[in-house]
């Protein structure tokens, strides 16, 4: 990695993260936040996975999502009632009726636009759940769960880099992932762990307790895994190196967020089932 390059990505990932702990502060930066990884996320997975076909239905389902994001936050922060997110089905309705013509014209059939319903809509949904703890807004938890993820990712890719490069050095995946490593796994792991207690000690302790906070940790490294390689596979099968180069130096979104994807569903559904949100 040259200098410039270097540079380039320590500017463009400081960026990124004022921008992502700017609107994790306040109300209406989170549903603002969600709103825009739903369409950059979406977009990067069309443009791997479905290229320009079906493009009335990619933008149907993207409406889709993007009313039950709005919908889901209205609730949450307003107390619109539930029922209203039945709106978010109508343009599901005409993307499988432009799904059923499209597919008609050339005998095929293809799930791929309605793919990001279950890919990235949980978890922008997840989000949103997570950040009004009890019915009121609050940052700690939201903000602390990203920590979580980032300094996963950190360490991981230091702890790989430094030490799982050798030969004799197992890899995680060798088909999907060349570079990653056992050993990254395990020095993100350890560091997760850290972070947890940093973040509890720091700001998390009014919303969980540390065992709580140690379980997050658990959950981050073990479901970051599977969610990183599953962007992986995307990227081998669409045989490109990033989902997209809308963050110079790292990417694209889905590149910098593919853990999250399946940690967030995962994290909210320990809280909601232990009654801790």
């Amino acid at each position: 990695m040259g200098k410039s390059t270097l540079v380039q990505r320590i500017v463009s990932g400081v960026i990124l993260i004022a921008v992502v702990v700017g609107c994790l502060w306040l109300p209406w930066g989170v549903p603002a936040l969600a709103c825009l990884m739903t369409v950059t996320i979406s977009l990067e997975f069309y443009r791997l996975v479905s290229g320009s076909r079906y493009r009335k239905e990619q933008v149907l389902v993207v409406l889709a999502m993007l009313l039950a994001v709005v919908l889901t936050f209205l609730h949450l922060a307003y107390g619109v009632p539930v029922r209203w997110l039945a709106l978010s089905v109508l343009p599901l309705v005409a993307a499988w009726f432009c799904m059923l013509f499209d597919g008609a014209a050339d005998h095929a059939f293809s799930t791929e636009p309605f793919f990001p319903l279950v890919y990235v809509l949980p978890a922008m949904l997840s989000l949103l759940r997570i950040a009004w703890p009890g019915g009121a807004f609050s940052w700690r938890l939201t903000l602390g769960l990203i920590v979580l993820i980032w300094i996963n990712d950190i360490g991981a890719y230091c702890v790989g880099m430094l030490f799982g490069q050798r030969t004799n050095s197992r890899k995680l995946f060798p088909a999907l992932s060349p570079k990653k490593s056992w050993v990254g796994v395990y020095g993100g792991t350890a560091f997760t762990f850290l972070a947890a207690w940093a973040v509890w000690a720091l700001w998390g302790a009014p919303v969980l307790a540390l065992p709580h906070w140690m379980i997050l940790a658990l959950i981050v490294s073990a479901v970051g895994v599977p969610g990183d390689l599953f962007e992986s596979l995307i990227k081998r099968h669409a045989g490109v190196k990033d989902a997209s180069q809308l963050i110079p130096g790292h990417g694209g979104m889905l590149d910098r967020f593919d853990d999250l994807l399946f940690i967030f569903p995962v994290a909210a559904a320990y809280l909601l089932v232990f009654q801790l949100i």
